[in-house]
C-alpha cells in the first residue's frame, strides 16, 4: 500500500452487513475518510491518488443501494455516517480521521463530522441541505444517461468507450450538464485535461467508477429522493477545521449549499471558484483547488500534537 497506484478492495463485516470499501495510500498515513458523490462507485477514490502521493491513506466506503449493499427504507441519509464509522472500526481504525466529501457525499461527510470525532473536514461542491436535481441538468444528455433506469449496461459500455476514444468531447458533455460555462470555456478545460497525463488518468478513472450504471442506480435514486425531502439540519455543532470549495457556475449544487455552511460552521474556510463548475477539481483552476486542499490538510496535520 506504499505505492499510491496500488489499492485494496475489501469487505468489512459490520452490524449493517458486509460493506465494501476501497483504500489507497500508505497504511501508516493520516487517514482520510472519502465520501464520493452520487452515481459513482466507491472506487472513484482512485482518481484522488494525488492525496495518497502526499502520504494520506484514503478510505472510501460503499453506500446503501450501490452494488450489493441493500437499501433500508427506515434509515435516513445520516445513517451513511454510521456505516462509515462501523467500517473504520471493523478494519482497525478507532481514532478520529479527516473526512472529505464530494457532491452528494458532502452530506455523508457533514453527518460524519456532526456525529463522530473528526480531525478536519473538506467539502467540494457538497450538498448541505434539501437538494432537488436541476431541471436543465436532468434533461441534459448526461443527466438522462445517469437518471434513466433503462439500458444501463449498454450506456455504461458506450460511456467508457467515449471517454477512452473521444475524451475531449466526453468531458465537454459533462461540463455542459453541470456548469454554466460557454463553449470556449468548456473547450479550454477539456483541452487542459486531455493534455495533462495525470488529469486525463483521473478523468478516465472517474468515468470507470460510474460503471456499471445498473449497479449504482438504486443508490443514486434513493439518495436523490431522500435529499429532496430533507429538513433543515444544524451543522453549527461541527467544530473541526473545515475547508469548503464551491463553484459560482455550478448548475448541480447551488450556492445556497455553500452559504448554509458559511453561516453555520464557525471558522470555516471558504473558496469560491469557477473551475469545472460542479467538478471544481477540473482544469487549471481545479489544480489550484487541489493545491489549496493539500495545503489545508497538511496545515491541520502540522498543528496536531
Amino acid at each position: 500500500m506504499d505505492n499510491p497506484d496500488t489499492y485494496l478492495d475489501g469487505i468489512a463485516p459490520t452490524t449493517f452487513g458486509k460493506v465494501r470499501y476501497m483504500e489507497i495510500g500508505p497504511r501508516d498515513g493520516e487517514v482520510i475518510l472519502f465520501a464520493t458523490g452520487g452515481a459513482v462507485g466507491y472506487d472513484s477514490v482512485r482518481a484522488f491518488d494525488w492525496l495518497a502521493k502526499k502520504g494520506f491513506r484514503l478510505i472510501c466506503v460503499n453506500r446503501p443501494g450501490y452494488y450489493d449493499l441493500p437499501i433500508d427504507s427506515i434509515l435516513a441519509l445520516d445513517a451513511h455516517a454510521d456505516i462509515y464509522h462501523k467500517v473504520l472500526i471493523s478494519i482497525g481504525i478507532k481514532k478520529s480521521v479527516h473526512v472529505f466529501g464530494v457532491s452528494m457525499g458532502g452530506l455523508s461527510a457533514l453527518y460524519y463530522a456532526k456525529k463522530h470525532p473528526t480531525k478536519s473536514l473538506v467539502i467540494w461542491s457538497g450538498v448541505s441541505g434539501k437538494y432537488v436535481v436541476n431541471e436543465e441538468s436532468e434533461n441534459s444528455t448526461m443527466g438522462k444517461l445517469v437518471l434513466s433506469k433503462h439500458g444501463k449496461k449498454s450506456v455504461s459500455s458506450l460511456l467508457k468507450l467515449s471517454a477512452r476514444f473521444f475524451p475531449k468531447s466526453t468531458i465537454k458533455t459533462f461540463l455542459k450538464a453541470s456548469a454554466n460555462l460557454n463553449r470556449k470555456q468548456r473547450t479550454a478545460i477539456a483541452t487542459q485535461i486531455v493534455n495533462n497525463k495525470n488529469a486525463k488518468k483521473e478523468f478516465l478513472l472517474f468515468v470507470e467508477s460510474m460503471t456499471p450504471m445498473d449497479a449504482l442506480f438504486q443508490g443514486t435514486m434513493d439518495e436523490v429522493d431522500k435529499a429532496a425531502k430533507l429538513e433543515d439540519v444544524d451543522w453549527s455543532t461541527i467544530q473541526c477545521p473545515t475547508f469548503a470549495v464551491y463553484s459560482t457556475v455550478d448548475k448541480d449544487v447551488s450556492l445556497e449549499h455553500a452559504k448554509r455552511l458559511e453561516q453555520m460552521i464557525q471558522g470555516i474556510r471558504m473558496k469560491y471558484v469557477i473551475a469545472g463548475g460542479h467538478y471544481v477539481w477540473w482544469g487549471i483552476e481545479g489544480e489550484r483547488v487541489k493545491k489549496a486542499t493539500i495545503s489545508f490538510l497538511l496545515n491541520v496535520v502540522g498543528k496536531q500534537p
